[in-house]
């Protein structure tokens, strides 16, 4: 249930941004002014355009590999834009343009130096360096790095101004690049893009061209170094071959080279055969024992011989079991058919041994043969060692004759390239649209920045709305006391400035404060329809909240409905109903606690009020919680009861003193005063639980000093409407 009552709808925030329509608006005003003031007021800004066509090239490298092949690596679009943007923003680039376009002598630069010397911000970054000590400038030195070539920026100023203005687009195909120069004179702006276009294109052949006039100096040093290395080596050469009478050993270490080749491969076949010979005797070897493991052997049952004695053996051993199946072990056929059979096992074993015997021959002979060879292939290689050792000399010479000679031929026509590379004056940039003069400036956009400020101005607004109404933690509503509260509401008495109060039962008895106290009036005796309620506590959470007035105002509404009424001021530390009604206070509450029979004495009537008795505080008494609290005061307020209809108290504000608190526990019910948008929700929530504390019943709230005639209180918009028709009623009686 509780959900569904706290839950959020649209009119709720229609409520809030019409409570703070105020904050809102001012938001609002204030950012659409401030930003349609600076489109109107803001230094106009004009943009020089120039496109420049890429053609993304190969990077050829130098490569001093065989032959003389040059690599080429293809560059990545992307990656070359992105560098070429870096290479306009970069500060060398920057520099390049002041001194190209001479922008150190153009006197449109030079005037905005000066303006930006003696502008706001300049002036005041001046004032604050002058508060702290200048250190003094160090006394000069030799270069720490004298052979770094390094070349200083002409003007860092003009360097610092064409990059604060250098705008640069690019297209989707990484293909065009738009320079962009923003500035307040039109022609200004249209002429530094195409200076910085021209003086990029300049820039750019530079870099290409560079590289091949460095390798061209470099290469040309080499040359002179390998081109002497060639000379002697030849020269050496030359000599080594008249000093050991040699002539070529090509020939020569070709035939041995052919032999020793030879001799490996027969050794090679050898191995190979000894290999299987061996594997043969060993596997033969291994069963020759065993005579049932022959059969695992696949060169014995390859062997006719022993396949012919093992079918043999297979044709006794079924004979023999036939026979002693039918015979017996002891018979004579069955006798002799085993001594057949171990005959056919005695010459299968006889011819394995016969295959073991030529294996072992076969085996031998196949490693002799491989011995034989293995010294024949030492002695040949010992020979080719021999001719090698001797060529070794001449072979280093030779190689490093050729090798000078390739690396001598290799720069010269890596010389010759870049010799020629470093002669193109043709870039892969070129300029295809220029810069006009502008005539409409980009900045600043009149239009955008309404629009944004519109937006702006409007959530922003709606934003401090909610915000403020967030932040403000007091009541100003009846749907605040019930959510905030969860208390009865009675009414909303409106702030009123008219000097017609304070009592305005009577001296105002139309106004919308009056008729609030007879809503107040009205929900009292509504809701004591079942027991009324006689003796009524007023009081507030803190001092100055109107509850004195309240109490006055409802007393007297009270009385002209017929009802005997007292009303007595209870705030026996700080009197105030004497000064409401302007009469003297000579006796009253303190002096009839004291001495009950001062009452008819201290009951003050006025012909004015009919109906009501006023009983004022009275002296001032030192212990006004022991008073209020005694017995003598619970007889007193049991006499009122029977004496009137209504018994209504004024008692001091809670937070501040507990008299309220003892004054409660003789009261029917409490009336909590708050005075609304003004007491904080904290302080009254203190003030109810201090009652609660008690059991005391608090019979509703009243919101006082409301200003009613604002549209933002959007519950009594009839308090509005009858204001203004009084008003009007007053001009036409003025007019009359």
């Amino acid at each position: 249930m509780n959900g569904q009552e706290n839950e959020i709808h649209l009119r709720d925030y229609w409520r809030i941004l019409s409570k703070r329509r105020g904050v809102a608006l001012t938001i609002f005003f204030v950012v659409v002014v401030v930003a349609t003031v600076y489109a109107f007021t803001a230094t106009p800004v004009y943009k020089g355009s120039t496109q420049l066509l890429f053609e993304v090239e190969r990077n050829q490298t130098l490569n001093f590999a065989e032959g003389g092949a040059t690599v080429i690596q293809t560059k990545d679009p992307t990656e070359y834009f992105n560098t070429q943007k870096k290479i306009i923003s970069s500060r060398t680039f920057a520099d390049r343009v002041v001194r190209k376009l001479q922008l150190d002598k153009n006197p449109y630069f030079l005037e905005l130096k000066e303006k930006g010397k003696n502008s706001l911000q300049a002036v005041v970054i001046k004032k604050i360096m002058a508060i702290f000590p200048e250190k003094a400038p160090p006394p000069p030195a030799a270069d720490p790095f004298p052979g770094a070539r390094f070349k200083p920026e002409l003007d860092p100023e003009l360097t610092d101004m064409v990059l604060a203005n250098v705008e640069l687009e690019t297209g989707r195909m990484n293909t065009i690049m738009t320079v962009n120069y923003l500035s307040d004179n039109p022609a200004v702006a249209a002429s530094m893009a195409n200076g910085i276009a021209g003086a990029f294109i300049e820039h750019n052949l530079d870099i290409r061209v560079k590289p091949f006039r460095d390798a061209a100096e470099w290469l040309s040093a080499r040359l002179v170094e390998s081109k002497e290395g060639v000379a002697n080596t030849e020269k050496t050469l030359q000599q080594y071959r008249e000093g050991k009478g040699i002539v070529s050993f090509e020939a020569k270490e070709n035939v041995i080279t052919q032999q020793l080749q030879e001799l490996i491969t027969q050794l090679v076949q050898t191995e190979a055969k000894r290999q299987d010979a061996e594997i043969r005797y060993k596997q033969i070897e291994s069963v020759i024992d065993t005579p049932d493991r022959l059969a695992t052997v696949p060169d014995v049952m390859n062997n006719l011989v022993i396949q012919g004695l093992r079918n043999e053996e297979l044709s006794v051993k079924r004979q023999l079991s036939e026979l002693s199946d039918k015979y017996g072990p002891k018979h004579p056929q069955v006798i002799k058919a085993n001594t057949q059979l171990d005959t056919v096992k005695k010459n299968i074993i006889a011819e394995a041994r016969k295959m073991l015997s030529a294996a072992k021959t076969e085996f031998e002979i196949a490693r002799s043969r491989e011995a034989s060879l293995r010294k024949t292939i030492d002695a040949q290689k010992q020979e080719v060692m021999d001719l090698t050792r001797k060529a070794i000399n001449f072979n280093v010479l030779a190689g490093e004759s050729s090798s000078n000679k390739q690396f001598y031929e290799l720069l010269l026509k890596k010389f010759q390239e870049a010799s020629l590379s470093s002669g193109i004056n043709i870039s892969n940039v070129q300029i295809v649209d220029g810069a006009v003069v502008p005539k409409v400036p980009v900045k600043p956009k009149r239009g955008t920045i309404f629009l944004l400020a519109l937006m702006v101005g409007s959530f922003g607004g709606i934003g401090a709305a909610f915000f403020t109404d967030y932040m403000d933690d007091t009541i100003k509503t009846a749907e605040d006391v019930d959510k905030k509260l969860s208390l009865s509401f009675f009414d909303v008495v409106p702030f009123t400035n008219e000097k017609k109060g304070p009592i305005y039962m009577t001296s105002d008895p139309k106004s919308p404060a009056a008729e609030a106290y007879r809503t107040i009036r009205t929900g009292l005796m509504l809701s004591s329809a079942v027991k009324k309620i006689k003796v009524i506590l007023l009081t507030s959470a803190t001092p100055n909240e109107g509850k004195t007035t309240t109490a006055v105002n409802l007393a007297v509404a009270m009385a002209q409905m017929g009802e005997k009424v007292l009303i007595i001021d209870g705030d026996m530390r700080r009197h105030n109903l004497h000064d409401l009604f302007s009469i003297p206070n000579d006796t009253g509450l303190s002096d009839v606690i004291v001495e009950p029979g001062k009452f008819s004495r201290a009951i003050v009537r006025m012909a004015a009020y009919p109906n009501l008795d006023i009983l004022l505080g009275g002296k001032q008494a030192p212990n006004p919680s022991e008073l209020l609290g005694s017995d003598v005061m619970k007889e007193f307020i049991a006499r009122m009861r029977e004496q009137y209809d209504r018994v209504i108290i004024d008692s001091p504000p809670l937070l501040a003193f507990s008299d309220p608190l003892v004054l409660s526990s003789l009261a029917d019910g409490v009336i909590l005063v708050i005075w609304g948008g003004k007491t904080a929700v904290e302080l009254i929530r203190k003030a109810i639980s201090l009652f609660k504390g008690i059991d005391a019943k608090i019979l509703g709230v009243v919101l006082n000093k409301i200003d009613t005639t604002r549209r933002s209180y959007y519950y009594y918009p009839y308090y509005s409407y009858y204001d203004s028709d009084r008003k009007h009623k007053k001009r036409k009686h003025k007019a009359a």
